[in-house]
């Protein structure tokens, strides 16, 4: 009888010698590797963002304002010691608008150097690529720097917009232009998913307000066959020009055209600034209407406008531009994300921070939800006039 009775001792005794190690293990401080696997991109100094934009190419320049307004908000937040002690780094790599080379960056983002989020990805192919492997993986893609309603459908899980889109953009030059009387409207569009989506949409609206499309062209990027788009939209006579394009090709188009002895109003979207069209028209860029979507850099009756004035001024910036604001604008809410998610932020959590997010961000609103990833219908109708300066 006693010896079975001390085997019974001897498997008890074991069990709970088992039980004292795991619960050991347990409370062990995990090591650096380990909390790292736990909270990609996230170390005790420092939070680590992924951005795949145009640092090459003809979209370089809207790229490096939009990157500089960013940088005078996070190095203002990392000046005052980051986000709960943890300063914020962003990983920009080079992708010349070649969504292959975006796609490829993502990859390197998410697999090697394991970043916490992707952030502000410039140009619509670039960030649709991002986009893709963002659902994938489950790693937030926040504010990227486009319209493109493809990355505002409602079943997308980890992106997140905080500014209205292309269609917002284009209805209202619509609707504007018929207030003006104008009826005969052309479109020039990049010839890649940013601008075939966008004149879907000019479409769309058009038929809605009754404006008749006289013509539409396409453009390319790198500025091939920019004669015959001049020339297809110039026998139609248009009132106005709806350009979907970004930074240099706008420029260029409306350069052009200019150029050929031809004259319209031309209306073109958020993505080019002021600098790009005084620099590269001069004096015809007068007359030009651009659609904004982030409040004016110069409203010093808006806070979020004084506190954009007083960094970039500390910083010998005086020159401001609606897509320096919109950079800004992107870091304050990406770092009042971050201070939501935690005193460790994971994907997750940054998520579910992202998810509650109704601030007013100095003027700005910004409303999210788990069923609702995109805000911001703020639209405005600008002119530039003969000072190169914007005006209603």
């Amino acid at each position: 009888m006693m010896k079975p009775l001390r085997r019974c001792v001897s498997v008890l005794l074991c069990a709970l010698a088992t039980c004292l190690m795991t619960a050991q293990a347990q409370a062990q401080p995990q090591s650096p590797a380990a909390a790292a696997a736990d909270s990609p991109g996230v170390t005790d100094t420092e939070i680590l963002l992924g951005q795949s934009c145009q640092l090459s190419g003809p979209l370089e320049g809207i790229t490096r304002e939009v990157r500089q307004g960013a940088s005078l908000y996070f190095d203002h937040i990392n000046a005052k010691g980051g986000v709960r002690g943890r300063k914020i780094r962003v990983l920009a790599l080079d992708d010349g608008y070649d969504p292959k080379k975006a796609e490829a960056n993502t990859r390197h983002f998410i697999d090697e150097a394991k970043v916490l989020a992707l952030f502000q990805y410039a140009g619509t192919p670039p960030a649709l690529a991002g986009m893709a492997l963002a659902e994938q993986t489950g790693v937030p893609l926040i504010a990227a720097f486009t319209g493109s309603e493809d990355l505002r459908k409602p079943e997308l899980r980890y992106t997140f917009n905080i500014k209205a889109g292309y269609a917002t953009e284009l209805h209202a030059m619509l609707k504007h232009q018929t207030t003006m009387g104008i009826k005969r409207v052309a479109v020039v569009y990049l010839n890649n998913p940013f601008g075939t989506g966008g004149l879907a949409t000019v479409q769309a609206s058009a038929r809605q307000l009754g404006v008749q499309l006289v013509a539409t062209a396409p453009l390319e990027v790198n500025g091939a066959k920019m004669l015959h788009a001049v020339n297809a939209v110039a026998e139609a006579n248009p009132q106005a020009i709806i350009v979907i394009s970004a930074g240099k090709p706008s420029v260029d188009f409306i350069a052009a055209y200019q150029g050929a002895g031809h004259h319209t109003t031309f209306y073109v979207l958020s993505v080019i600034s002021n600098v790009q069209l005084n620099q590269g028209l001069g004096a015809r860029a007068r007359g030009v209407v651009v659609s904004q979507v982030v409040p004016s850099p110069w409203n010093a009756s808006v806070p979020l406008s004084r506190e954009f004035q007083r960094l970039a001024r500390a910083q010998g910036i005086e020159e401001f531009t609606f897509s320096q604001m919109e950079g800004f604008l992107s870091a304050k809410f990406l770092v009042e994300a971050l201070e939501r998610a935690g005193p460790k932020p994971t994907r997750a959590s940054l998520v579910q921070a992202l998810e509650g997010m109704r601030v007013n961000l100095g003027g700005y609103p910004v409303e999210l939800s788990p069923t609702q990833h995109s805000s911001g219908k703020f639209v405005d109708l600008l002119m530039l006039g003969k000072d190169g300066k914007f005006a209603r």
